[in-house]
């Protein structure tokens, strides 16, 4: 009798003890956010899961958040354990998994971690059941898509909701970049994945701000199914951190002459990668052109990648006096170093290529950018964007230093009270639009209702 009650349920979405999987009738409901890339912020990794588990944990939820032991931002192990539980809260946790390390963001080593940690999400699966708890509802989050399919099948041994999070279009953007053919096996493998997760999952969630049009247009996914959840901030880390200045580097302090009482300079800082297409040398462009226009203009920046040495050597063939390049900072750091800026410079476009983030892009630094106080200036291609939209900073032509820099004349130039302006838009914005509380209002909907 129990086994035929037991092949019933499992037919019907419910389990035993628990009328319905879907409410969680009679118990606290659980959630499993199934993010490779996660961390706690520490770790200096992506902190969206991160909060997201916090706050649903204020609010009742179990949320067991399972990441990799690898770090893909520092290229080293926060455990080598084959699983290490970390817990935030009495009813939130991280389950790190150990997958295979990489020192290049492409390329085999980074294709083997993928694997290991769909393997490793597989076969933990039980194990993380029978201590944590049976999920309601599973997240798979991309990059990469591999975590869709581990979401997919937890999802379906529990009888859970299976939800994709999709916050890179992959293998679009390497079409679209010329960095690989349509008829590439790697393209074709991703994009099988990415047409069966859309169309097997209750939901989607993206945070691209035209990420439908791709999801519902091109791909034909139900707008009924599709939900656009932007990137969280936690105001109230970001304000507790804002004056920790002794977590910067002396180096940093010192350029920005932090705690003196009369600063000289005028401060642009870029935080995250050293990559081309975020501009790090449109950027070093502008500044060359404000230096030779005698400008008090100071730039800094924060962060780690692969272009690193080639703007050293920028900096010194042009003699630019007034730069400073770091390495990557601990995230509960990064919010002195905005807040003690004028302007913050994000930029995103590969040169030749401006297809590429044609559905736009899920940035989490420009959010905190807004949140900073500083005027943000952005080159990306859709001048409607939140950075422009809100308020809080100005569009410049993307790969165009000589724009870059007379946007930071013109807010150099600017009277103080417009130019303070900029950071009060921007961070009543980010509280009405992205603060964690509000985000996670939509995701608890999405989740359950």
């Amino acid at each position: 009798k129990d086994r035929k009650q037991d092949r019933k349920n499992r037919k019907t979405g419910k389990r035993k003890g628990c009328p319905d999987s879907r409410t969680g009738a009679g118990r606290p409901k659980t959630v499993w956010i199934i993010d490779h890339y996660s961390s706690e912020p520490e770790y200096g990794g992506i902190s969206r899961q991160y909060d997201f588990a916090v706050e649903l944990g204020r609010r009742g939820f179990h949320v067991v958040v399972i990441a990799s032991g690898f770090s893909h931002f520092t290229h080293s192990y926060i455990s080598q354990k084959d699983v290490k539980v970390s817990r935030i809260a009495g009813n939130v946790h991280y389950i790190y998994l150990k997958t295979g390390s990489y020192t290049s963001n492409s390329g085999a080593g980074r294709a083997k971690s993928m694997a290991d940690f769909l393997c490793m999400a597989v076969r933990c699966e039980s194990s993380i059941a029978r201590r944590f708890g049976k999920p309601d509802a599973v997240t798979g989050c991309s990059v990469h898509p591999l975590a869709w399919a581990a979401a997919f099948h937890a999802s379906r041994r529990y009888h859970a909701r299976f939800l994709a999070e999709v916050r890179d279009f992959w293998p679009r953007v390497w079409t679209a970049s010329g960095e690989k053919k349509p008829a590439d096996p790697a393209v074709l493998f991703f994009g099988m994945l990415q047409w069966l997760a859309f169309h097997l999952a209750d939901r989607v969630i993206y945070s691209m701000c035209h990420g439908d049009k791709y999801i519902c247009g091109e791909l034909g996914i139900p707008e009924s199914r599709v939900y656009f959840i932007g990137q969280p901030v936690d105001c109230g880390r970001f304000d507790r951190n804002r004056e920790k200045t002794e977590l910067l580097p002396e180096e940093v302090r010192a350029f920005m002459e932090i705690g003196k009482e009369n600063r000289t300079g005028f401060y642009c800082t870029f935080a995250g990668y050293y990559m081309a297409y975020e501009g790090v040398y449109v950027m070093l462009e502008a500044q060359r052109l404000l230096e030779q226009k005698g400008l008090p203009v100071r730039m800094v920046f924060a962060g780690s990648g692969p272009e690193k040495g080639g703007m050293e050597a920028y900096a010194a063939a042009h003699r630019l006096e007034n730069v400073l390049i770091c390495g990557r900072l601990p995230k509960e750091a990064v919010p002195a170093l905005l807040s003690h800026s004028d302007v913050c410079m994000a930029h995103l476009e590969v040169e030749g290529h401006p297809q590429v983030y044609r559905y736009g892009v899920s940035k989490n630094k420009v959010c905190e950018y807004l949140y900073s106080g500083a005027c943000t200036l952005y080159g990306f291609m859709h001048k409607d964007d939140e950075a422009a939209a809100s308020g809080g900073g100005l569009m410049f032509e993307p790969h165009s230093a000589a724009d870059l820099a007379a946007k930071i004349e013109q807010v150099y130039r600017m009277p103080e009270s417009r130019r303070k302006g900029f950071g009060e838009n921007g961070r009543s914005y980010i509280r009405r639009t992205h603060s964690v509380q509000v985000l996670a209002d939509r995701l608890e909907e999405v989740l359950f209702r």
